[in-house]
């Protein structure tokens, strides 16, 4: 009886506890909103007496008004910069914060002692990036020494921005900028990194390829493992000043050292890459971004050349694009990085037709990597790639920002094969396809940003 009485008298106390909670917390509630409303008629009165003043002074003023807005336009066209920001190298050169640079015999020294670990294992991988870190930085700093012209900063951060513009319509910006040119190749070493990521992937069993990538990569130079005396054709569309060559570089060097105590110097690999550009100002920097390269790693036995001009927006039979054309049996991988979205425009208008002629006319085995920022274009790639091809392996790796296509060395295949999962990651692709063109078709712009921490 006591025990049913106290547990009576419990919840008797619990509702009169709640409902006391439920009133204190109504009548905070009501003098919140009560608090919210003054606030709000107050900005209201503000508001309008603000606006009555900025009606009458845009009625005294209409001339001057319309020259700001028209002389806003004109600096977004002309002056509008992308932060780098405090972590990139220019930054730091002109604030004295660069790391410790390695020599290029601190550099070999490391290699060496990396390569007693397993390719494929979590030491390996993690050698890896330690030492093209420091790889990296070393020939970002060289080059900075040695640039044919000096880097603007202010017009590298224009480019840096119309970059962003031109990936969102479709149009290529103008590289024509000796200083911004300067500027790119030291800032965007990132892309010298992602690519050399890549290659060094393959040997990491964690990954997905497509079919015969994984032994066709393992072959070649690249990964140290080509035949004596072979030598190994890369070609960089698209790729001044020079990134993709600083990628196969780095892999082929860090894959040729060997365990020998540093009294030898490593076996050298057999690379020939050969940069294409719209632009013919990338040529001085291509030379300036070999003999960097070169001059750290000291492995003379990849070279760096500009080939000249092309025009991926043309058919690869083009006289834009003679240049090209002699290397069309000859080379074994074809890269073309970053390029894709600010052409957009005309490659679709083209139908693809340079990519799928390379692909149709390049001899048998040969690789082909596409790099972007997003993925939302590759849909439009593989169909035209289904419609033109054939005998073509076709996948993408980790989030679908490098397209992997190889082709067939078998005559009887006559069909694209791609995996389900992959089939997969392009329907999503498609879909951020449509949903960018309705952020577009809608009138959203990219803005310039309104604050600059120099």
């Amino acid at each position: 009886l006591a025990s049913s009485l106290r547990r009576r008298m419990s919840c008797s106390y619990r509702r009169r506890r709640g409902a006391h909670e439920e009133g204190s917390t109504i009548g905070r509630k009501t003098s919140v909103i009560a608090r919210l409303s003054a606030a709000a008629a107050t900005c209201l009165l503000l508001s309008i007496n603000v606006g009555t003043q900025i009606d009458a002074l845009s009625i005294q003023t209409p001339t001057a008004q319309v020259q700001t807005k028209t002389s806003n336009i004109h600096d977004v066209e002309t002056t509008a910069r992308k932060r780098t920001g405090r972590q990139s190298y220019l930054h730091k050169q002109s604030h004295g914060g660069l790391p410790d640079i390695a020599t290029s015999q601190e550099i070999r020294d490391l290699g060496i002692s990396l390569s007693l670990r397993r390719p494929g294992s979590n030491s390996f991988f993690k050698g890896w990036i330690n030492w093209r870190t420091r790889a990296i930085d070393a020939i970002q700093h060289d080059l900075s020494k040695n640039l044919p012209h000096p880097a603007d900063r202010s017009s590298f951060e224009n480019l840096f921005f119309r970059l962003g513009v031109a990936s969102d319509t479709g149009e290529m910006p103008s590289f024509s900028d000796a200083g911004a040119r300067s500027g790119y190749a030291i800032e965007f070493f990132c892309r010298a990194r992602n690519l050399a990521d890549l290659y060094i992937d393959t040997l990491n069993p964690a990954y997905t390829f497509p079919e015969y990538w994984v032994e066709s990569m393992k072959g070649t130079e690249i990964l140290g493992r080509g035949g004596e005396g072979e030598q190994l054709n890369v070609v960089s569309l698209a790729g001044g000043p020079g990134f993709d060559h600083v990628s196969a570089a780095l892999v082929a060097t860090f894959c040729s050292y060997e365990p020998s105590g540093g009294a030898t110097a490593p076996k050298q690999a057999a690379l020939n890459v050969t940069v294409f550009d719209y632009e013919d100002g990338w040529g001085d920097l291509v030379q300036a971004m070999n003999d960097s390269t070169q001059r750290v790693l000291e492995n003379d036995g990849i070279v760096c050349s500009w080939g000249g001009r092309c025009d991926i927006t043309k058919s690869i039979f083009d006289e834009a694009n003679s240049a090209c054309q002699p290397l069309l049996h000859s080379a074994q991988v074809w890269s073309c990085q970053y390029c894709v979205a600010e052409n957009a425009q005309r490659l679709r208008e083209s139908d693809w037709i340079f990519f799928t002629e390379l692909a149709s006319h390049a001899a048998p085995g040969s690789m082909f990597i596409l790099s972007e920022v997003h993925p939302r274009l590759w849909p439009d790639v593989l169909s035209a790639v289904e419609r033109n091809c054939s005998s073509m392996q076709v996948g993408f790796n980790r989030s679908g920002r490098q397209m992997l296509i190889r082709k067939g060395t078998d005559p009887s295949q006559d069909e694209v094969t791609i995996s389900n999962k992959d089939r997969e990651l392009v329907r999503r692709f498609r879909e951020l396809d449509g949903y960018h063109t309705r952020k577009i078709e809608s009138g959203w712009t990219r803005q310039a940003p309104k604050r600059w921490d120099d």
